[in-house]
């Protein structure tokens, strides 16, 4: 499945931060896996999108 998500690096960073701090708890073991592994494929791509986004300097 493809998503593209169109965020400014402030919301990208709080997306970021949600996902690796948000611990699933819905009493159901299955479904907190499903999205334990979905949150993490999503902070893979977070971060990999963030390592080939071009750096600008003040100047």
């Amino acid at each position: 499945m493809l998503v593209q998500l169109d965020l400014n690096r402030n919301d990208r960073d709080a997306l970021l931060r949600h996902c690796q701090s948000f611990q699933p708890a819905s009493g159901d073991a299955w479904e907190d896996a499903r999205l334990a592994d979905a949150l993490s494929a999503l902070i893979e791509a977070l971060e990999h999108d963030d390592s080939h986004r071009p750096q600008y300097e003040a100047t």
